[in-house]
């Protein structure tokens, strides 16, 4: 099962930023195992319809309020489905917490930046079924890995900015409490500089900085923000070190003292799925003091 599971992930996100065809993965239905409850909610109505879903891991003997880890799925914002991520949201609801996994539309549903409206939409909407489903809207992390850690750093920067804001949900917010970003694309204008086009944009706005700027987490950083985990392999060539590098020297210039970061020594784009052993506890540790 583990190996199925890791060249799974192999195969859909090894080539995020390349322009490769795109789908939807076909439906993954988890395996439960006993003490944990997991239902699939429509958060948004779409075409198709799994884009607009989420999955709620909540242990069975669940009473009050519990933190929340919400788990997005890379795959080059091009490929993949919250069922990639359905296994670590079942985790962390062994653990104590309420897990999510979020899908979202891909870019050949509804191009960028249509996927940051709908993850910031999936947490208005978590928190207006918070009282049903023992959520506390007050403890919420994402987690993301590649293109979802590039959602998870949408989420927790831009979280007072209405510019990826949808109708839905209006009398809730988007905030989180902390951010744990795996692989993350920060910088995009460093690779629009390097590149001369994104191929993951469509054509007509793949080298438009105007476009490009506000897509991209780094310029949303601010002596404000909340607690940020990085987590990085230091050769990875998909999502190179100068993401890492360059997002933790201007959190440096903020003034930030909130940022930390895991680099891993050796570690490729999939270096996590390998060494979760190593990485996990890391995450983990940071969970508990920003959650609790």
């Amino acid at each position: 099962m583990k190996v199925s599971i890791y060249y799974l992930f192999i195969l859909t996100l090894t080539s995020c930023f390349a322009k490769v065809p795109e789908f939807r993965a076909p439906a993954m239905p988890p395996k439960v195992p006993a003490g944990i409850e997991y239902s699939v909610h429509q958060y948004r109505t779409s075409v198709p319809e799994r884009s607009g879903q989420l999955g709620i891991a909540i242990p069975e003997n669940a009473i009050g309020s519990l933190p929340v880890v919400v788990c997005i799925h890379g795959g080059g914002w091009a490929k993949g489905d919250k069922d990639q991520m359905a296994w670590m949201a079942i985790r962390y609801a062994q653990l104590g917490y309420i897990g999510v996994t979020v899908a979202y539309r891909l870019n050949h549903e509804a191009p960028l930046p249509a996927c940051i409206l709908d993850v910031k939409t999936a947490i208005r909407y978590l928190k207006s079924i918070s009282k049903d489903v023992h959520i506390d809207p007050d403890r919420i992390a994402v987690l993301g890995y590649s293109a979802g850690a590039h959602l998870a750093l949408m989420i927790g920067l831009s979280a007072e900015s209405d510019l990826f804001k949808s109708k839905d949900y209006p009398t809730e917010d988007s905030s989180v409490q902390c951010v744990v970003a795996i692989s993350a694309p920060t910088d995009f204008d460093t690779m629009l500089e390097r590149a001369g086009h994104l191929n993951f944009l469509p054509e007509e706005k793949s080298s438009d900085p105007e476009f490009i700027t506000p897509l991209s987490p780094i310029n949303w950083i601010h002596e404000d923000q909340i607690p940020i985990l990085l987590i990085h392999g230091d050769q990875d060539r998909i999502v190179p070190p100068y993401h890492y590098e360059k997002f933790s020297q201007k959190c440096g210039e903020f003034g930030i003292s909130n940022l930390e970061r895991y680099i891993h020594p050796d570690g490729n784009h999939t270096f996590f799925f390998r060494a979760r052993k190593t990485v996990q506890p890391v995450i983990n540790n940071f969970l508990v003091k920003n959650l609790n």
